[in-house]
């Protein structure tokens, strides 16, 4: 036997079947796949590389002073934290 779900119109939400929710009007009945497509995805899509490159050619030394800032810094994010 399939197992069967139900989708609610407002919120999208998906839910195991139930008689009482079936009842209600804002519910409707759909398949498994359309309940959860990601299982149903092809081999092929799933090693799908993105075209967005994110190197970074010239990374710029900190200023100076920031140790110092750095240390600053820390030690009042402790404070805030209580750490």
């Amino acid at each position: 036997m399939a197992t069967r779900f139900l989708k609610h119109r407002l919120n999208g939400r998906v839910y195991s079947y139930h008689k009482y929710l079936a009842e209600n009007k804002d519910f409707y009945e759909v398949s498994e796949q359309e309940a959860f497509p990601e299982k149903f995805m092809p081999a092929k899509q799933k090693g799908r590389k993105s075209g967005l490159s994110l190197e970074t050619p010239d990374v710029p030394e900190p200023p100076e002073g920031s140790e110092e800032l750095n240390e600053q810094l820390t030690k009042d994010l402790e404070k805030a934290t209580g750490g």
